[in-house]
């Protein structure tokens, strides 16, 4: 079994769920179309979140529902990183080296956010 099959099955265990296409693993959020990316690449793990193309208009309409699109986002995040934590354990465990590209699909999340709740500012 390669190690990207088996840290899929990994990930199953500690309750992800869990795609698997092309040797991508995919952990998406449960309710905003925000995921985490796993790539194997030699002996490195590449983990990266990324959103999907909906994710303005989703927040818009969280937003335009009263929630508190801040405080959704946070979580979401925060859910995907610790899943990256989880990830990360395992890679080390198998003497492969992790590398944490989280930031960047952050701070597009972040400023997506920023974009909305402007938004509604000037309204």
């Amino acid at each position: 079994m390669s190690y990207i099959n088996e840290l899929a099955d990994y990930m199953r265990t500690q309750g992800y769920t869990v795609e698997l296409s092309n040797g991508v693993i995919i952990i998406p959020h449960g309710s905003l179309p925000l995921y985490l990316k796993i790539e194997l690449k030699n002996n490195f793990i590449y983990m990266s979140i990324k959103h999907m193309d909906e994710f303005k208009d989703v927040l818009e309409d969280l937003k335009g529902a009263g929630e508190d699109v801040e405080e959704i986002v946070e979580d979401a995040i925060s859910y995907l990183s610790i899943a990256s934590l989880k990830a990360r354990q395992w890679a080390e465990d198998k003497g492969l080296i992790p590398v944490f590209k989280l930031r960047d699909g952050s701070v597009e999340v972040y400023e997506i956010l920023e974009e909305v709740l402007e938004e509604e500012e000037e309204e």
